[in-house]
């Protein structure tokens, strides 16, 4: 196939052509080169389109689980009265459960709360669980706290929370590791049904425009699922797994070596831990106290990570671990710090979020070869109300882009916690606006380059797959995308609309 068009973006930098020629899924030539490999079996395809893009990738996603179930109420954006009511017409689940997700207390009223006796009200007898929107809080009705086992005297232990009222009683909030009974007790989900969630997934990314993905989080017992679609062509993403580190099945699995597998589809070679909890539930480990006390959620036993993290990486696994605040930043960056330096640069380990991290801290991302995986579109959430949790001098090492950019960042969406759609985040680290139209520490922000890069070519060589996706040059895969705006020239509200579609793609069915 010869795709002709004035302007073909071939990577992040901005390099153009008017021409490509494409065989056996392979981008085989470009320009005069590729029009005069061309022969009359070619087809030519000449798409009506502002330019042409190199498909980009999504560095961190969630294909399934994280509340993605079937029945599930979204309560994304309602404060608690408007989330009520919607709760109110919910039917329970065939099994008895009321599932709901994406509820987010900085949406609530002031004085506004929910606990469990307002959602007992609604649900007597049935066992309620909602799931907050970073998914590591969950709100749960008194029937699922006795379901669960959680009495007035339950304590979580480490990584854990339980909100309390005045009488030392359970509100029905539990934080992190608190979430443990709780989740146990929900009916597991059957491969079929995660099956369908993932596929129903990729094609949202698909969509958009997006050829690769990260799983942030891979249980074990899915890894065959994968396999198996990937067997079949039918998986519709190249995807790169982060095996679930803390599983109980891991140290078994572990023995059949990492990057088990490595095709045009799939790629197995990454271990995925958490260091800390997450910003919106104050759970996210920090160096100082947020303002209204207390540091954070760690979750693991001290000194976890720094064994943990070179016996993986000594082994051949790329190590990621989730961390967003800037104490738990520290910490993974000083368990990367005792791998050996030859190991760190041919593993690439991953800092999941880099949310925030102290302006000491940013140029070891660098340093120590470290990956900086970021979400921008967090931003655009987040920046509205972290002013109310976080001190001044806090908010500083939010979000701090620009000073990591000396390192590989590399950029995805964090769905279904967030918004999956790459223009988003893309025109989000643009002007670093929040929701409320507002903008947050715009020094930080990005150039289009590298936002660009971000989202392509840094994303693929996170996955090490920088020799074959997030570009378009001779023996790159052919994932070729339609757009209706020019990134490299729009405005950031009209790269926010941007439409796209695949002009070629070589993975699953399609061709």
């Amino acid at each position: 196939m010869l795709i002709e068009h004035p302007r073909i973006y071939l990577d992040a930098s901005g390099a153009h052509t008017d021409a490509i020629l494409v065989r056996d899924d392979t981008v085989v030539a470009v320009g005069d080169h590729a029009r005069q490999g061309a022969t009359s079996a070619d087809d030519v395809v000449r798409p009506d389109a502002t330019c042409l893009f190199p498909a980009p990738g999504d560095a961190h996603i969630h294909l399934w689980g994280l509340g993605l179930r079937a029945g599930t109420v979204d309560l994304r954006g309602l404060d608690a009265e408007e989330a009520l009511h919607t709760l109110a017409d919910a039917t329970p689940r065939e099994d008895g459960w009321i599932f709901a997700t994406n509820l987010d207390e900085h949406q609530f009223q002031r004085g506004q709360q929910m606990t469990r006796r307002d959602l007992d009200r609604l649900f007597p007898d049935q066992p309620v669980r909602i799931h907050r929107v970073d998914r590591h809080a969950i709100w749960v009705n008194s029937t699922t706290l006795k379901r669960a086992g959680i009495e007035d005297s339950f304590q979580p232990g480490d990584g854990g929370h339980v909100e309390r009222d005045e009488s030392g009683r359970p509100t029905g909030l539990l934080v992190d590791a608190a979430m443990k009974p709780v989740l146990d007790i929900i009916p597991e989900t059957t491969i079929a049904e995660d099956r369908a969630t993932l596929l129903d997934s990729a094609k949202l990314l698909r969509e958009q425009g997006v050829a690769f993905c990260t799983i942030a989080r891979c249980p074990v017992e899915h890894v065959e699922m994968l396999e198996t679609l990937a067997d079949e062509r039918a998986l519709p993403l190249h995807v790169d797994a982060l095996v679930a580190g803390t599983d109980d099945a891991f140290e078994t699995w572990r023995q059949r070596g990492p990057i088990e597998r490595k095709d045009a589809a799939l790629r197995i070679g990454g271990v995925k831990f958490y260091a800390d909890g997450a910003l919106g539930s104050a759970g996210a480990h920090l160096l100082e106290p947020y303002r209204q006390g207390a540091t954070g959620l760690k979750m693991h036993p001290e000194g976890f990570l720094e064994r943990r993290i070179p016996q993986l990486m000594n082994d051949g696994w790329q190590v990621a671990v989730h961390a967003i605040g800037d104490a738990a930043a520290r910490e993974v960056l000083d368990a990367f710090e005792r791998v050996p330096e030859a190991v760190r640069a041919a593993l690439r380990p991953r800092l999941e979020h880099a949310q925030m991290v102290a302006s000491e801290d940013t140029a070891r991302f660098s340093k120590l070869n470290v990956i900086a995986s970021i979400q921008p579109i967090h931003l655009r959430s987040d920046a509205p109300w972290a002013p109310e949790l976080l001190h001044e001098e806090q908010l500083e090492r939010l979000f701090p882009w620009r000073s990591l950019m000396p390192a590989t960042v590399a950029a995805g969406s964090d769905y279904p916690i967030d918004d999956l759609n790459p223009w988003h985040g893309i025109a989000t680290a643009l002007t670093r606006r929040g929701a409320d139209g507002k903008p947050f520490r715009i020094g930080d922000r990005l150039h289009r380059s590298e936002i660009i890069a971000a989202y392509t070519e840094r994303a693929a060589f996170a996955s090490h797959r920088e020799s074959e996706l997030g570009a378009l040059h001779p023996e790159f895969r052919a994932e070729i995308i339609a757009l209706d705006t020019d990134p490299f020239v729009a405005d950031p509200d009209e790269i926010w609309d941007t439409n796209a579609h695949f002009v070629t793609t070589c993975v699953g069915n399609t061709v």
